[in-house]
C-alpha cells in the first residue's frame, strides 16, 4: 500500500492513490437484513484485526522492513482499510448496536497502537538529529496509526454533526429525540474522546519515535485538536459541557499543543481565536485551556493567544453589531487573569492598548483583569509559574489606570471599574495610602446618571468603610482629642534644626502678622510637614531613643490625622447620600440604607443624619421601601451589629440610640421618627424595660435629655396608650414636666413633649374619688398656665416663640382630656385678657404680651371647631347606629309576619312606628339636621356670639396694621396665624377678611419669609375650607411662585399642587407660573414642579393636553430664555403620548403660526410642533397648510424644526407617503431660499431708502449753507453801503453847515449837530448788533446740521464726499464770521 495521508475529506478515499470503493467487492446488499449481517461482518473483520494487533505487538511492522517488498503488511491490509472506510462512511445509518461496535473496535485499535509507541524503547542518549532508521517506527505503523485515528475522527465528525442538527430541532421545536439516544451518543461521545485524548498525547510524547528528526506530519497531529475545536462549539452550559466532553477535549488540544511546532501552534491558535468570536461560551473554555497548557518554559499557547487579541482591529467597531466578535473575545482576558494572573501581566503590553479602543467591553475585560492581578499578587514575592513580579510601580500604574476607568465614556466599564475596586478592595490588597482616593471616586460616582454604576458605588463605599485600615470605631471626637496630644507632642520634641526654624517663624509672625492665630495655625501645620518628612529619611540602627519616640508619634500622627480625612469624607458626602436615598428606584434606596447601617455600626456621624432622613420612606406608597427603612432601623438603632436585627441591644443602649436619633430632629424628621417608633411599638419590637428605663431619664436626666425622652413616649403611646395611661406614670409626667423644674428652667420643649404624650390620654370622667381623676385635674389647671403664658417673659422675644408651640399642644391637650373644654379655655381666655390689657402699664399693652392673646385666641377658635366637628361625628355614628338596630329590627319583624302560624297572632292594624320612619327616611333629615346645627354653630356661636369672637375686631385692625402701630413681626405673624384660623371657622368671616389677608401678604417686607410662608399655608388651607369663598383669589395665590423668598415659592407650590391634586383648584391658564417653575433654581422646587405635572398625566383625562395650548402661547410672552422654554416645552411635550391629542395639537399650533406676531414666537412653535410624534395625518395636514408658516422659514430655527420633522416622518410613515415627503421637503427647501432671498433684498432695499434719506437730507444741509454763504457775503456789501451811506450824509450835512455857518446863530450849532449825529450813530449800531446776532444763530445752526450730518452718513462713501465739502463750506463760513463781526 501507498502511505497514507489525511485526505481533505472522507469521499476522497474513493480517488488516487486510495481507490477505495464504497463497499467492499462481496458486499451482499440485496436486501435490509442481508445489509446489516455484511455490516456485522465487516466489524467482525476489525475486532479480530484488534485480537491480532494486541497480540503481534510491534512485530507486525518491522516485519516489513526485513522483506524485499515493502507493501507486504500482515495487518494492514487493503480488506482492514476498506472495512473501516465502509463503516466509518455509512456510520450514521448503521444500527445502534453495530455502531457501538465500530466505535469500540475503533477505539480499542487506536489505543493499542498509542500503547505500541508508548512502550517501545528508544535509545534515550540518541539526539533527534543522530537518529536513523531503525530508531523510528516503520511507515506501516505511522500508517496504521493515522489511519485509525482519521477514521475515529471522521467517526466523531459525524457524531457532532448529527448532534448539532438534533440541538437545532430541539431549539426550534420540532420533534425531539428520546432519552435513550442522547444517552447512547454520549456514551459513544465519551469513548471516542477517551481513545482521541490517548491517541494525541502518544503523539505528543513520542514525536521523536513517530516521525523521523521529530518533524511531525501537521495533517496528523493536528486531528484531535480538529475535533476537538468541533467539541467545544457545543459546551454552551454545565450540562452540555459534561454532555459533549468538553474537559476531554481540552485535554486533547492541550496535548496537541504541548510539543507540536509552529505551524501546528499557529493553527490551533487561529482556531480558537474564530471560535471566541463566534461562539460566547469560547472565551472561559479558552482561558481554562491555557491553564492545561504547561509552562515549560513558557505557556505558548497562552502568550500566543494574548498576541492576537492585542492584534484585534477595533476602529470604527464602537456599534454593537459590529463588536459582537470581539465582545465574545473579550473576557478571555480577565478570566485567565484570575487563573494565572502573572501570566497576563507578562504580556499587559500586547492588549494595553485597547483601554482607547472604540469597544467598551475589551476595556471592561481590561479593568478586570488588573482587578485580578491586583488581587491575587497581594504578598505573592515568588508567584506562579513565568511571570514579571508586581513591584510597586506596576501596582501604582495598575491602580491609577482603574482610576481614570472610573470616569469612561460607557457606562459598562464604569461598573466594570467599580466591581473591581470592589475586589481589590476586599482581597486586601489595596494600600493604606490609596483608601481616601479611592472613597473621593465612589462618592464622585454617585452622582452618575446610571443606576448601575450608582449601585457599586454604594458597595463601594461599603466595602471600604468594612475594609479601612483604621480602627473599627470612627468616631471623630477621640481621634481629635488623640491629635491634639500627638502634635503637641511632636511640637514639643523637634529637631534641633526644625525647632530654631519653627521658633524664629513664630517670633517674625508675633511682630508682623495681623491675624496672629491663623498665621500661628498655618506655621505648627508646616512644622508638623517638615517633621514628618524628616521622621522618614531616618535610618532604624542610627536611632537614639528619643528619635525612635519621636518616629514613633510621627506616624502615629499620621494615621490619626488620616482617619480623621477619611470620616471627613464620609460627612462632606451626606448630600449625595441623600440622592441615593431619596431615588425613585428601590436599588438605590436600598444600597444607601446598607450603607447607613454599616456607617451606624463604624460610629460615623452621618449615619445618624442619614437615617433621619431615610425615616421620611416610611411614608412610600412602595411597602418594599418602608419594609427596607424598618429593616436598617432595627439594625442600627436597636440590634447588635452583624446580627440582621435577630439579637437586640440592651434596654440602655437602646435608650440611648432612640434618644440621639431625637435630638435636634426637625419637625418632620420627628414625624417619621413617631411612624418608625408607633410600628415597631405595635408589633412588639422594641423591649418594655425601654419605656421604664426613658420615664427614669424624664424624672432625673438633662435638660435636653428629659424633652428626648419625653418626645420618644409621646410615640410610643400612640401605639400603646398604657405607656402613659396610669396614675403613677402621669403623676410623674406632672411633677417633671409641669411642674417646678419646668416654670424655673422655662423649658418650653419639656411642656411641648408632655402636652403631646397627654393627647394619648383618654378623655376625664369626672369622679372625685378617683386618684386618677385627681391627677388629671390638677394636670389640666397645670396645661392652663403653660397655654395662657404665665411664666413668659415679656423681654425676650425668643422665650415667647418657643411658647407658641407648647401652648398650641397644652390647648390640643385640654381638649383631649378634659370634660368642659369650653369652660377651660374660656377661664384662659378670661385670665389672658386681664393680663394682656388691664394689668398693662401705660396707655398701650405689651407687643409680645398681644402676641401671646392672638396666638391663644385662634388656636382656641380653631380647637372649638375640631371639637365641635368630633361631638358632630359622634352623634352621627350614634344616629347610625340607632337607625342600624332599628332596621334589623323592621327586618325581623317582616320575617316574622311571613310565618303563618305567627301572623295569625300579628296585629294587622298598621304598620309600627318604626317601620313607617325607616320608609319615610326620618333618618337621613335627623343627619341632615345635625349637618345644619354644627354649621350654625361654628358659623354663630364660635365667631358670632362666643367670647372669642369679641376679639375678632381688634384682631383685624391689629392685622391691617393702619399707621405702623403694630409693626412688631412677633405680633404681626401671632395675629395673621390667628386670623387664618378665624377664617377656618367661618366662611363669612373668611370671605369677608380674605382680601385683607392678600394684602397683608402682598406688602410683606421682603424679609419676613416666616409670615408669608405661614399664611401661604393657612392660605391654602382655607381653599381646602372654603373653595368657593377662595376662588377669586386664586391668582394672588399664584402670584407667591414669583416671591423672592425660596421658602415662600416652595410652600406655594406645595400648597397649590396639594389644591391641583385635590381638585379644590381648577387648573387654568395661571398653570404656566407652576411651568417656570421647572427652571426655578432650588432644585426641590424644580423637582416638586415636576411631579406635579407627572401626577397630572396619570390622570385618565390627562389635563395637560389641554392646558398645553395656553401655556405655550404665555410662556412664549413671558421674559425667558429661549434655552428655558425649550426645556419646558420638551418636558411637558413628553406627557402627550396618544396620536390623536399629538395631531390635533400640532393642527392648533400651525394655525397660530400665521398669527404670530414676531418671528421668535413662529421659532418657538415650530419647536414645539418638531417635539410631537406626527401621524400620517398630522403630516397629511402640515402639507396641506403650508402657506400658514411658508413666510417664516426664512428663519433658520424654524427651518430647522420643519426639517427634523421630515427626517423623524421618513423613519416611520408608510412607503405611499414617502413622495408627499419628498415634494414637502423640496417646497420647504424652495421656501425657505426664496424667503432668504426675499428678506435680503428688503435689507438692501431698507438701506438704499435709508440713504436716499441720508442724501436729501445732505442736500437740504447743503442748499442750507449755500444760503448762509450768500447772506453771509451779502452782509458785508450791506455793512459798507449803509457805512458809505452814512459817510455821504455826514459830508453833505458838513457842507451846509459851513456855508450856513454865517447865518445861524451859535447856540444852534452846538445843538443841533450833535443830536443828529448821536442818533445816526445810534441806528447803525443797532443794525451791526443784529446783523452779528443773525450771524451767530447761522453758524450754530450749521454747526448742528453738520453734526447730524456726521453722525447720519458715517459708513457711505458718496455721503462721506459731501459731507467733506459740506464741513470745508462751514469751515469757510467760521472764518469768515468773525471778520463780518469785527
Amino acid at each position: 500500500m501507498a502511505p497514507f495521508q489525511v485526505p481533505a475529506s472522507l469521499h476522497d478515499l474513493e480517488r488516487a492513490p486510495y481507490n477505495l470503493l464504497p463497499y467492499p467487492l462481496d458486499f451482499d446488499d440485496d436486501d435490509e437484513a442481508a445489509r446489516a449481517d455484511s455490516f456485522l461482518d465487516l466489524v467482525h473483520q476489525l475486532e479480530q484485526g484488534n485480537r491480532t494487533l494486541s497480540s503481534g505487538g510491534v512485530s507486525l511492522f518491522t516485519a516489513a522492513i526485513a522483506a524485499d517488498d515493502g507493501d507486504s503488511d500482515e495487518w494492514m491490509d487493503e480488506d482492514r482499510v476498506q472495512a473501516l472506510y465502509t463503516l466509518v462512511r455509512k456510520s450514521m445509518s448503521l444500527s445502534p448496536d453495530t455502531r457501538l461496535r465500530l466505535v469500540y473496535a475503533l477505539c480499542q485499535a487506536l489505543k493499542t497502537l498509542s500503547s505500541i509507541l508508548d512502550t517501545e524503547p528508544v535509545d534515550s542518549e540518541s539526539t533527534v538529529e543522530s537518529q536513523t532508521s531503525s530508531q523510528v517506527m516503520p511507515q506501516s505503523f505511522r500508517d496504521a496509526f493515522a489511519c485509525h485515528l482519521y477514521m475515529l475522527f471522521s467517526i466523531m465528525f459525524y457524531q457532532e454533526s448529527e448532534a448539532k442538527v438534533g440541538n437545532s430541532l430541539k431549539s426550534g421545536g420540532g420533534n425531539k429525540r428520546d432519552n435513550s439516544t442522547d444517552t447512547q451518543s454520549a456514551n459513544i461521545r465519551a469513548t471516542c474522546a477517551d481513545a482521541m485524548v490517548v491517541a494525541a498525547k502518544a503523539m505528543a510524547s513520542n514525536k521523536a519515535k513517530l516521525w523521523r528528526r521529530g518533524v511531525v506530519d501537521e495533517s496528523v497531529v493536528i486531528l484531535p485538536a480538529r475535533i476537538g475545536f468541533q467539541m467545544l462549539e457545543s459546551a454552551t452550559g454545565v450540562v452540555a459541557r459534561k454532555a459533549c466532553s468538553a474537559d476531554t477535549a481540552m485535554e486533547m488540544i492541550a496535548a496537541t499543543t504541548e510539543y507540536s511546532d509552529e505551524g501546528a501552534l499557529g493553527t490551533v491558535v487561529a482556531a480558537l481565536m474564530d471560535l471566541m468570536h463566534s461562539f460566547e461560551h469560547m472565551a472561559p473554555i479558552c482561558a481554562e485551556l491555557c491553564c492545561l497548557v504547561p509552562e515549560k518554559p513558557t505557556n505558548r499557547l497562552a502568550n500566543e493567544l494574548l498576541k492576537e487579541v492585542g492584534r484585534l482591529n477595533t476602529n470604527g467597531m464602537s456599534g454593537n453589531d459590529k463588536a459582537s466578535g470581539i465582545r465574545n473575545v473579550a473576557p478571555f482576558i480577565s478570566h485567565l487573569a484570575g487563573m494565572r494572573p502573572r501570566l497576563v501581566l507578562s504580556n499587559a503590553a500586547y492588549f494595553m492598548p485597547h483601554l482607547d479602543s472604540e469597544v467598551y467591553h475589551l476595556r471592561s475585560a481590561i479593568v478586570t483583569c488588573i482587578a485580578s492581578i491586583l488581587s491575587n499578587t497581594a504578598g505573592d514575592e515568588e508567584g506562579e509559574g513565568q511571570g514579571n513580579p508586581l513591584d510597586e510601580a506596576n501596582r501604582t500604574s495598575l491602580l491609577k489606570i482603574l482610576c481614570d476607568r472610573v470616569r469612561d465614556v460607557s457606562s459598562f466599564t464604569r461598573a466594570a471599574t467599580l466591581r473591581a475596586w470592589i475586589s481589590v478592595v476586599q482581597s486586601r490588597s489595596l494600600p493604606a495610602e490609596w483608601f481616601i482616593p479611592v472613597t473621593e471616586l465612589a462618592i464622585d460616582r454617585l452622582n452618575d446618571k446610571t443606576i448601575m454604576v450608582r449601585r457599586l458605588s454604594m458597595q463601594l463605599l461599603t466595602t471600604v468603610l468594612e475594609n479601612n485600615p483604621f480602627m473599627g470605631d470612627l468616631e471623630p471626637e477621640r481621634y481629635q482629642v488623640k491629635l491634639a496630644e500627638l502634635q503637641k507632642f511632636v511640637l514639643d520634641n523637634l529637631p534641633q534644626n526644625i525647632k530654631e526654624a519653627h521658633e524664629a517663624a513664630l517670633e517674625e509672625a508675633t511682630y508682623s502678622a495681623v491675624e496672629q492665630d491663623t498665621e500661628r495655625k498655618e506655621i505648627e501645620h508646616a512644622t508638623l510637614a517638615a517633621a514628618i518628612v524628616d521622621a522618614e529619611t531616618w535610618k532604624d540602627d542610627e536611632l537614639t531613643e528619643e528619635q525612635e519616640l519621636l518616629r514613633n508619634k510621627v506616624q502615629a500622627l499620621t494615621f490619626t490625622q488620616g482617619c480623621l480625612d477619611f470620616i471627613a469624607l464620609f460627612e462632606s458626602a451626606n448630600e449625595a447620600f441623600n440622592f441615593m436615598l431619596h431615588s425613585k428606584l428601590q436599588s438605590d434606596v436600598t444600597e444607601a440604607l446598607k450603607f447607613y447601617v454599616r456607617a451606624r455600626h463604624f460610629k460615623l456621624p452621618c449615619a445618624i443624619s442619614g437615617m433621619k432622613n431615610a425615616l421620611a420612606l416610611m411614608w412610600s406608597t412602595e411597602q418594599a421601601v418602608k419594609d427596607e427603612v424598618r429593616k436598617a432601623f432595627v439594625e442600627v438603632f436597636l440590634a447588635e451589629p452583624g446580627t440582621d436585627g435577630k439579637e437586640l441591644l440592651s434596654s440602655d443602649r437602646i435608650a440611648e440610640n432612640l434618644m440621639t436619633l431625637i435630638t435636634d430632629a426637625t419637625v418632620s424628621e420627628i414625624a417619621s421618627i413617631e411612624e418608625g417608633i408607633t410600628s415597631l411599638v405595635k408589633d412588639e419590637m422594641i423591649p418594655a424595660d425601654v419605656f421604664v428605663i426613658l420615664w427614669s431619664v424624664v424624672s432625673k436626666g438633662s435638660r435636653k435629655a428629659k424633652s428626648a425622652a419625653m418626645q420618644i413616649l409621646s410615640m410610643g403611646a400612640a401605639a400603646d396608650r398604657s405607656i402613659i395611661n396610669s396614675k403613677s406614670r402621669l403623676k410623674l409626667l406632672l411633677d417633671a414636666c409641669l411642674g417646678d423644674y419646668t416654670e424655673r428652667s422655662k423649658d418650653w420643649g419639656l411642656a411641648r413633649a408632655s402636652a403631646q404624650a397627654l393627647q394619648k390620654v383618654d378623655r376625664a370622667t369626672v369622679d372625685e374619688g378617683c386618684a386618677k381623676y385627681l391627677v388629671l385635674e390638677r394636670i389640666m389647671e397645670q396645661l392652663a398656665v403653660v397655654a395662657r403664658g404665665d411664666w413668659c417673659s415679656d423681654h425676650q422675644s425668643r422665650d415667647t416663640l418657643e411658647w407658641f408651640s407648647a401652648s398650641e399642644e397644652a390647648i390640643k391637650a385640654l381638649f383631649g382630656i378634659s370634660s368642659c373644654p369650653e369652660e377651660s379655655c374660656s377661664e384662659i381666655v378670661q385670665v389672658l385678657y386681664a393680663n394682656t390689657f388691664k394689668n398693662s402699664e401705660g396707655s398701650q399693652c405689651h407687643s409680645l404680651r398681644l402676641a401671646r392673646f392672638f396666638h391663644v385666641l385662634g388656636n382656641v377658635a380653631l380647637n372649638l371647631l375640631c371639637y365641635t366637628e368630633e361631638l358632630s361625628s359622634s352623634v352621627k355614628q350614634a344616629n347610625a347606629k340607632k337607625a342600624e338596630q332599628k332596621q334589623v329590627d323592621v327586618d325581623a319583624k317582616k320575617a316574622k309576619k311571613q310565618n303563618p302560624a305567627d301572623a295569625l297572632e300579628a296585629d294587622d292594624s298598621s304598620q309600627s312606628e318604626d317601620e313607617m320612619e325607616a320608609e319615610l327616611g326620618i333618618a337621613a333629615e335627623v343627619e341632615a339636621e345635625t349637618e345644619r346645627q354644627m354649621s350654625e354653630i361654628t358659623e354663630t356661636e364660635i365667631l358670632g356670639r362666643g367670647l372669642v369672637s369679641a376679639f375678632a375686631p381688634t384682631l383685624v385692625k391689629v392685622v391691617g396694621n393702619e399707621g405702623g402701630k403694630f409693626g412688631s413681626e412677633v405680633l404681626q405673624t401671632s395675629s395673621m396665624n390667628a386670623l387664618c384660623k378665624f377664617c377656618c371657622v367661618s366662611a363669612e368671616f373668611c370671605e369677608k377678611h380674605l382680601p385683607l389677608m392678600f394684602s397683608v401678604l402682598a406688602r410683606a417686607p421682603e424679609g419676613d419669609t416666616v409670615m408669608k410662608a405661614n399664611t401661604v399655608v393657612a392660605l391654602g388651607d382655607l381653599a381646602f375650607r372654603w373653595p368657593n369663598q377662595f376662588e377669586p383669589f386664586t391668582p394672588h395665590l399664584y402670584a407667591n411662585l414669583r416671591d423672592p423668598s425660596t421658602k415662600v415659592r416652595r410652600h406655594t407650590l406645595m400648597c397649590l399642587t396639594h389644591l391641583i391634586l385635590n381638585d379644590m383648584v381648577k387648573v387654568k391658564g395661571q398653570v404656566c407660573e407652576i411651568a417656570l417653575c421647572l427652571q426655578d433654581e432650588d432644585c426641590r422646587i424644580r423637582d416638586m414642579a415636576g411631579l406635579l405635572f407627572h401626577s397630572l398625566a396619570s390622570r385618565s383625562n390627562n389635563p395637560i393636553y389641554n392646558l398645553l395650548p395656553d401655556i405655550i402661547s404665555q410662556l412664549s410672552q413671558c421674559d425667558i430664555s429661549r434655552e428655558s422654554f425649550r426645556s419646558i416645552m420638551l418636558f411637558l411635550l413628553g406627557f402627550i403620548k396618544k396620536e390623536r391629542q399629538s395631531t390635533t395639537l400640532t393642527e392648533k399650533l400651525v394655525l397660530r403660526i400665521d398669527k404670530s406676531s414676531s418671528i421668535s414666537q413662529q421659532a418657538d412653535l415650530a419647536y414645539c410642533i418638531s417635539q410631537l410624534k406626527q401621524s400620517d395625518k398630522s403630516i397629511r395636514f402640515l402639507f396641506d397648510n403650508f402657506k400658514l408658516y411658508k413666510d417664516a422659514l426664512h428663519d433658520e430655527d424654524v427651518l430647522k424644526a420643519f426639517t427634523g420633522i421630515i427626517a423623524k416622518a421618513r423613519k416611520t410613515v408608510k412607503i405611499d407617503l414617502k413622495p408627499l415627503l419628498d415634494e414637502w421637503s423640496d417646497k420647504i427647501n424652495s421656501s425657505a431660499e426664496t424667503g432668504k432671498q426675499d428678506k435680503a433684498s428688503n435689507s438692501k432695499a431698507l438701506k438704499a431708502a435709508q440713504k436716499q434719506q441720508k442724501k436729501k437730507k445732505s442736500a437740504k444741509v447743503e442748499s442750507d449753507s449755500e444760503e448762509q454763504d450768500e447772506e453771509s457775503e451779502e452782509e458785508p456789501r450791506r455793512v459798507q453801503r449803509t457805512r458809505r451811506r452814512a459817510k455821504s450824509k455826514a459830508i453833505v450835512s458838513d457842507e451846509e453847515d459851513a456855508s450856513g455857518a454865517d447865518a445861524r446863530p451859535e447856540s444852534e450849532e452846538d445843538t443841533d449837530d450833535p443830536d443828529e449825529e448821536s442818533e445816526e450813530e445810534e441806528t447803525q449800531n443797532t443794525q451791526t448788533q443784529q446783523q452779528t446776532g443773525r450771524v451767530q444763530r447761522n453758524r450754530r445752526r450749521a454747526k448742528s446740521k453738520t453734526t447730524v450730518f456726521d453722525e447720519e452718513c458715517k459708513d457711505d462713501e458718496e455721503t462721506e464726499k459731501e459731507n467733506m465739502t459740506q464741513t470745508r463750506r462751514v469751515n469757510r463760513t467760521r472764518r469768515l464770521a468773525p471778520k463780518r463781526i469785527v
